[in-house]
């Protein structure tokens, strides 16, 4: 008989199962839009389990201090419903929404895509979990949106994940001591932030603490700041039934991030490629547009924050600024935007015309962002 092993060595993205890496989710790029919150504390617990507060306002966390009752909480439904016949190594994500008179307990599993084995001399094979289990802790008041006037305004958001090895080890480790004292080090280290005052309601912030007490904060500063946002990539377009590849760059000004429009200065050049009639060899012919744009950007989860990953929509206009090869006329202007985007991959129709409406040839693009 095998002899199961609850050890984390590498974890895979499933669904909303957030994924486990070498070091912490706030310094990995684009994790933190995985979290609620314009403001994240991330605390690494040790052994690769950690916890993670996302919020809007740094009062929700002086509210909600004691971690460790909501997890005993937890603990003792979870034992009552766990399903011991299932296999040890799958994932499990658990969303725990705490209702004024009740608890409700939403679970979801992810079976691992990979068995995989560890052994060691004479003794069994062990099995070996790669994946974490994932605890989202929600509170039904956080969810309420809340009407002022005539106009609903968005809940200040707030969550608590902890990210485990195995919900098996939660016991023992709150009787261990639990995690309020690492999660009281972070607030003490926040209070005590010299540049700002992090506790004030218009800051946003993030930060982690290591397994050995010290803080790391990234980007504090005030929460509705501007900021730029450089958007460069490739694409491939097909215009005038010719594939015509492209590089762009674009640098999008964001007035606020609560809101969800960003401004735009792209530059883009198309390369198209033809065979010289004398000697038949491939001439490139390089033309460039600086554009002027606007994008529309969707909000995470119904939170005030928006995480300007996700577009919605955009829209363009450039001026052909230079030009080679027989493609373009002087005056040529390019309308494009975006319709449809899923994650770094873009759809961008587009029309040429010289003059206003003159002698359109449309156009479609393809473009991978970084």
């Amino acid at each position: 008989m095998r002899i199961t092993q609850i050890a984390m060595l590498v974890l895979s993205m499933a669904g909303t199962t957030m994924a486990q890496s070498a070091g912490p989710h706030l310094l990995i790029p684009g994790q933190r839009n995985k979290f609620s919150g314009l403001s994240h504390i991330e605390v690494e617990l040790g052994q690769r389990n950690t916890l993670l507060v996302g919020f809007d306002r740094y009062a929700q966390v002086q509210a909600r201090q004691n971690v460790d009752s909501v997890l005993r909480l937890f603990v003792n439904d979870y034992r009552k419903i766990a399903d011991t016949t299932q296999s040890p190594t799958r994932a499990i994500h658990a969303q725990f929404r705490l209702n004024e008179a009740d608890r409700a307990l939403d679970l979801r599993f992810t079976p691992q895509p990979t068995s995989s084995f560890r052994f060691r001399r004479d003794n069994p094979p062990l099995d070996v979990k790669t994946q974490q289990d994932t605890l989202h802790i929600v509170w039904a008041s956080d969810s309420r949106t809340a009407m002022v006037g005539r106009k609903s305004v968005a809940p200040d958001a707030y969550g608590v994940y902890l990210l485990v090895n195995s919900f098996a080890d939660l016991e023992d480790r709150l009787n261990a001591g639990g995690i309020n004292g690492a999660l009281k080090t972070a607030f003490e280290s926040v209070r005590s932030y010299k540049g700002h005052d992090l506790t004030d309601a218009k800051m946003a912030f993030n930060m982690v603490q290591g397994t050995d007490k010290r803080a790391q904060f990234i980007e504090p500063g005030l929460a509705k700041a501007p900021f730029l946002s450089l958007q460069p990539g490739i694409g491939v377009g097909l215009i005038r039934n010719q594939w015509v590849p492209s590089l762009n760059f674009d640098i999008q000004f964001i007035p606020n991030r609560r809101r969800s429009v960003g401004y735009s200065i792209g530059y883009t050049s198309t390369f198209f490629f033809a065979q010289a009639p004398d000697n038949g060899s491939f001439q490139a012919f390089r033309n460039d547009f600086l554009s002027l744009g606007v994008a529309f950007y969707n909000s995470d989860k119904g939170d005030k924050a928006t995480s300007f990953s996700r577009q919605i929509a955009s829209f363009s206009v450039g001026m052909l600024v230079k030009r080679s090869g027989p493609y373009f006329e002087r005056n040529t202007i390019r309308l494009s935007g975006t319709v449809y985007q899923k994650g770094p991959f873009k759809v961008q129709p587009e029309l040429y015309m010289n003059g206003f409406f003159k002698k359109v040839n449309p156009g479609l693009r393809l473009v991978v962002g970084f």
